[in-house]
């Protein structure tokens, strides 16, 4: 008896916390507004079951109730796009997130898409209501109800994604098109001028803001962007005027004084800056490591060193990995009070040497994935020196990425520099990118370049793509070449020498011969051309 007792008492009964266990929990602690642990408990549950949608939403709508609306907005697409495309509910759920956001055409377009999914769903009459707010009280438009998957939401949700990571160039395409679909799409005119910004192409910038608020005067985003812009070009007496403007203003969401606070730290207001996040963290729960870094930048620029340093341990205590606070926490340790260093407003470390005196930084991963390195090297191709752009190639070649192989096209397409363009041609060729259809001088003398379009239709089956590539490249090189370039009679005799050659260097040889045939023409015309391209180094292409 005694021993069935004692075996009683070392006998353990495992307790199982499993997901539904931290969501109960999570849910409880969200009813007494403890939303701090209840967000740690939603979370864990994910972390239990990722790909469970009650978990996943559950996260999703506790972050809404903190303010955290980009973040819920990113977990809600997650499981619309790819955990359960069936639960339409989440679209009323992004409408209400973008309403908050004070993005309300996607908010329309979300709860379109909702009452389109499901007219007699759950949250129809939420979702009318809505929509009749959008409509009536902010005077806008009512659209057609009967939208598809490329509607202008998740054309621009694509594009400003694109921006996020660094990929312009796409991004800029997608948003070109989305103003010509709907010129009244403001957020979309918003995020192209940021592309063209981003990209250093800033005169079309400048006109895309222009446009912005000549529909919009008031239009804060883009009054941001302007007064960025203004600041770039040192147009010191409009910019002051406007941001004696800015500063009278008072934003009642997340999302303008995110970018109203932001906006004024790059323009060196930062004790405006300073104010404005500490009201975005009174009033709007808790944020990301970017913007605690931010927000720290402007507390340090203030001179205000301890808030800074609370605040830049939030952000490692939120990204332990990236090794950005740690470095700022140092910096504000190793120097006395009252020496300040000016503090860039980007989330990344700091470059002490030049960012393009060496390449070989471009090989780290966490680098070339960087948006803020990608307009970095996209500003420097357009507005660098030389040595800057022929670093710049080098560092593209690198990436190697379609992003990279179209920012190398673009330079090919508008350049006059023979040298620069011969290491982009390389460049593009080293990566296995597509060449550009045309040459930055290709219209000096007025001509198309006939031998490049001869290429094109001749080299154009799938199997000829290397040689194509091939071709092109070499012939790019061989017109910078020669200073006077020889008439062409016959174009196709330069695309016959081109294969020739290309087939004796790849030990693939094609006799003159069958050439001859192939294109009609004489042994003698294509010897003459093979011989007047062969003064080129043809085994570095």
């Amino acid at each position: 008896m005694k021993n069935s007792e004692q075996a009683k008492k070392r006998t353990v009964v495992e307790f199982e916390r499993d997901a539904s266990f931290f969501i109960q929990r999570g849910v409880r602690l969200a009813q007494r507004f403890e939303y701090e642990k209840a967000i740690k408990y939603f979370r864990r549950a994910v972390e239990l079951e990722p790909r469970n949608a009650n978990c996943l939403c559950h996260l999703a709508s506790i972050l809404a109730e903190t303010g955290q609306f980009s973040e819920s907005n990113d977990i809600l697409h997650y499981v619309i796009d790819e955990v359960d495309p069936d639960m339409v509910e989440i679209y009323f759920y992004l409408a209400n997130n973008y309403a908050n956001m004070e993005d309300y055409h996607t908010a329309e377009e979300m709860a379109l898409r909702y009452l389109q999914e499901s007219r007699d769903g759950a949250f129809a009459a939420e979702a009318e209501e809505l929509l009749d707010y959008i409509y009536f009280e902010l005077d806008l438009p009512p659209r057609d109800l009967d939208r598809t998957q490329d509607s202008l939401h998740f054309k621009h949700e694509r594009a400003r994604k694109s921006l996020e990571e660094g990929r312009f160039l796409e991004a800029m395409e997608l948003l070109q098109e989305l103003v010509q679909a709907d010129p009244d799409f403001t957020p979309a005119w918003n995020n192209l001028a940021l592309a063209y910004y981003y990209v250093g192409d800033f005169p079309k910038a400048m006109q895309t803001i222009e446009q912005t608020l000549s529909r919009d005067p008031g239009n804060l985003h883009a009054r941001c962007n302007l007064a960025v812009l203004l600041s770039h070009h040192n147009r010191t007496g409009e910019l002051a005027s406007l941001i004696a403007g800015l500063k009278k203003i008072v934003p009642l969401h997340h999302e303008p004084l995110y970018k109203l606070a932001t906006t004024l730290g790059v323009l060196g207001q930062h004790a405006e800056a300073y104010h404005l996040y500490r009201r975005l963290f009174r009033h709007w729960g808790h944020h990301d490591a970017c913007t605690y870094h931010y927000a720290a930048i402007s507390a340090y620029q203030c001179g205000k060193r301890e808030q800074a340093v609370r605040w830049w341990q939030k952000a490692k205590q939120l990204d332990p990995d990236a090794g950005i606070a740690d470095y700022y926490l140092h910096m504000v340790r190793e120097r006395e009070a009252g020496s300040l260093e000016e503090i860039p407003y980007h989330y990344q470390l700091p470059f002490k040497n030049s960012t393009f005196g060496h390449a070989e930084w471009a090989r780290s991963e966490e680098l070339k994935c960087d948006p803020m390195v990608r307009a970095s090297l996209l500003w420097a191709m357009q507005h660098g020196t030389p040595d800057v752009q022929q670093m710049v190639i080098q560092t593209l070649a690198l990436i190697g990425d379609e992003e990279a192989a179209e920012a190398l096209r673009r330079f090919c397409r508008s350049s006059d520099n023979e040298h620069l363009l011969k290491l982009a041609l390389l460049a593009l060729n080293q990566i296995g990118a597509e060449l550009p259809e045309s040459l930055g001088d290709c219209s000096k003398q007025g001509k198309t370049d006939k031998v490049a379009d001869c290429i094109r239709v001749w080299l154009n089956k799938k199997e000829q793509t290397e040689l194509r590539n091939w071709a092109l490249l070499v012939w790019a090189a061989y017109r910078h070449h020669r200073e006077k370039m020889p008439k062409i009679r016959k174009p196709e005799a330069w695309v016959a020498a081109l294969e020739y050659l290309y087939g004796k260097i790849t030990s693939r040889k094609i006799t003159l011969k069958v050439l001859a045939d192939k294109y009609g023409l004489s042994l003698q015309t294509i010897a003459k051309c093979a011989k007047e391209l062969s003064a080129l180094d043809l085994h570095k292409f």
